[in-house]
C-alpha cells in the first residue's frame, strides 16, 4: 500500500511511502517558497507512524531541481532521518542524480557532510 504524504504540485515534489517495499520517496522539482513548512509535514508523518516503520527503511530523494529555502526543508527532514537511524533504526538516505549533474552531486556530498551521515548516491 502506498500512502501519500504529499501529492506533487508545480513547484512541489511528492512525498510518498511504499509500505510493502519499505521506500520513502521525495520527488520532483522543489521550487517552494516557505519549504521549511512543506517538509515540516513530512516530518510530522514520520513522527505519527515512526513505531509502525519497522525494519529497513529507505528514503530516496530525485529532485531533479530545488530552489535554496528548499534545501532547507530537505536537510531538516534528512535530520529527522538521521536521529531515527541514531536510535537504532535502520534507516538509510539515498541520493538519486543524473550522472552529468555536478550540482546534484555537490548538493549530496554537502548533505553527507553536515549531517554526519552516509548518503548513497546513486547515478542515474
Amino acid at each position: 500500500m502506498i500512502t501519500i504524504v504529499s501529492p506533487p504540485t508545480k513547484s512541489s515534489p511528492s512525498i510518498s511511502f511504499d509500505a510493502e517495499s519499505k521506500i520513502f520517496r521525495v520527488e520532483g522539482i522543489s521550487t517552494i517558497v516557505n519549504a521549511v513548512e512543506f517538509y515540516d509535514s513530512a516530518i510530522s508523518w514520520i513522527n505519527q507512524n515512526e513505531s509502525t516503520l519497522t525494519g529497513e527503511i529507505d528514503f530516496h530523494f530525485h529532485l531533479p531541481y530545488f530552489n535554496s529555502a528548499s534545501m532547507k526543508g530537505i536537510l531538516m527532514l534528512m535530520q529527522r532521518i538521521k536521529q531515527s537511524a541514531d536510535s537504532g533504526n535502520s534507516w538509510s538516505i539515498h541520493w538519486n542524480v543524473e550522472d552529468d549533474d555536478e550540482f546534484l552531486l555537490d548538493a549530496a556530498e554537502s548533505f553527507e557532510e553536515t549531517l554526519g551521515f552516509p548518503v548513497q548516491i546513486k547515478r542515474m
